[in-house]
């Protein structure tokens, strides 16, 4: 796991490291690129800057893409606040309360900031030249919003740490139901809302913080990550669909769209489907990525950088393939190839080893070749 997020150690117990979860960041972290990637093909391309036509010529229901987002939405942003909230507990634990504020602070406060300066600005410029009005740089955080609540999180968990609590009782578990309470309130799409302006919504922060203190609970409770949790991809998939229909009723005949029942079916299928992907996320690649393989770490650490600095570069190259008139699906696929490639090569020349490197992931020693005397 990213020390960016997991705090320089990464995902370490005792001697042991994590490397199922520690590639499961770092595939998170990139299908986020492929969610921004598609979505100037999606049927709200009038919310992004980029719009290609291909978005306006398929109808929401038979455009694949739409599903694509609706899948990797669900969940993608509730598994980061379960991984967080439990190497979180697990620093705590090996380091100390003080410490830990101090690595999130460093982690994520610091990449937020740098991001304010730099990637923020020249989002909101892009924005701009879509047409798209969005809420006047500083106080727009854009993709880095994540970093921003996330820092909220831990410092909730902080303060009630500090009061005494430990996250161990039972009762605990209720944290599974917790999250339909804010979802009966957030109807933009399935999963969570997305706010970037820096006043936090209360609906999206009670979220997100039921998942980070979930994360907590699963360390505190010394609950280990199963390769049999990857069944609970299995009902994940029709509950999906389900989730869909009662979130947009007005697209099924026989959903009543003013039913005393419909919003809250959406949010019980739409939370049933995150839990259900989370929990089947973490078993796949328990079954999958348990062994050390050097060339998942180091993916793990670039892909923090790559999530911080894709957006703008992102919608660059939507642009341009908006305007030359690119076959929509090619286009698709050159943005996820080429996009975190770039980034790659940018980040092995121009981050791991220098100061920006230690910021995100601690501090990286390039490995020389030994000459031999013979």
């Amino acid at each position: 796991m990213v020390s960016g997020l997991d705090g320089k150690s990464g995902i370490s117990i005792g001697m042991s490291r994590l490397h199922d979860l520690d590639a499961l960041r770092a595939v998170a972290m990139l299908l986020v690129v492929l969610v921004h990637a598609l979505c100037f093909l999606m049927p709200f391309s009038d919310l992004w800057p980029a719009k290609h036509p291909y978005a306006e010529q398929t109808e929401p229901l038979y455009n694949p893409y739409a599903y694509l987002f609706s899948a990797l939405a669900g969940f993608l942003m509730p598994l980061f606040f379960i991984l967080s909230g439990y190497f979180t507990a697990m620093q705590w634990r090996r380091r100390g309360l003080a410490r830990t504020v101090l690595v999130r602070l460093k982690r994520i406060g610091l990449p937020l900031l740098a991001g304010l300066l730099t990637v923020i600005p020249a989002t909101h410029w892009l924005f701009s030249q879509g047409g798209i009005d969005s809420v006047p740089w500083p106080r727009h955080f854009f993709h880095l919003w994540f970093l921003w609540y996330l820092l909220l999180a831990a410092g909730c968990f902080s303060a009630a740490a500090g009061l005494g609590l430990r996250f161990r009782h039972r009762l605990w578990w209720l944290l599974l139901a917790a999250p339909v309470v804010p979802q009966y309130f957030m109807r933009q799409m399935l999963g969570a809302d997305v706010s970037t302006v820096i006043v936090p919504e209360p609906a999206i922060l009670g979220y997100y913080l039921a998942f980070f203190v979930f994360g907590v609970v699963l360390y505190r409770r010394r609950v280990r990550v199963r390769r049999r949790w990857a069944a609970a991809l299995l009902p994940a998939l029709p509950v999906m669909p389900l989730a869909l229909v009662f979130l947009y009723p007005d697209r099924i005949e026989f959903v009543d769209p003013d039913g005393p029942w419909t919003a809250v079916a959406a949010a019980v299928f739409q939370v049933a489907y995150t839990w259900l992907a989370c929990f089947g996320m973490m078993g796949l690649f328990r079954r999958l990525a348990s062994r050390e393989r050097v060339w998942v770490r180091y993916v793990a650490d670039a892909s923090y950088w790559i999530y911080l600095a894709h957006l703008p570069l992102v919608i660059w190259v939507q642009m341009l393939a908006v305007d030359w008139s690119v076959n929509p699906h090619l286009a698709f696929v050159l943005i996820c190839v080429t996009v975190p490639g770039l980034l790659l090569a940018v980040y092995e020349w121009g981050v791991r080893y220098t100061w920006i490197g230690t910021m995100l992931n601690g501090k990286r020693v390039r490995v020389r070749p030994v000459l031999s005397d013979g």
